[in-house]
């Protein structure tokens, strides 16, 4: 890869999923968050946990619905 070309990041995560709808939904939101945060810590070019929580916290909560523990740990 010559310089100044970006390339592309991959991150697979195993877990184990409630087959219920409530835990369906949950990873479905949380997926959606984790994409929004990595977007908005490049795009910001946050570079600290303290600098990233500091942003995203309150958004993670209110705007996907996350409970306190997962908002703390997708940051």
């Amino acid at each position: 890869m010559s310089a100044g070309d970006e390339g592309v990041l991959t991150l697979s995560i195993g877990t184990w999923v409630s087959p219920e709808p409530a835990g369906i939904e949950l990873l479905r939101r949380y997926r959606l968050a984790l994409n929004y945060a990595i977007n908005k810590i490049l795009s910001l070019n946050l570079k600290t946990i303290r600098d990233a929580h500091r942003e995203l916290y309150r958004e993670l909560r209110e705007w996907f619905g996350l409970p306190s523990r997962i908002a703390v740990d997708l940051l």
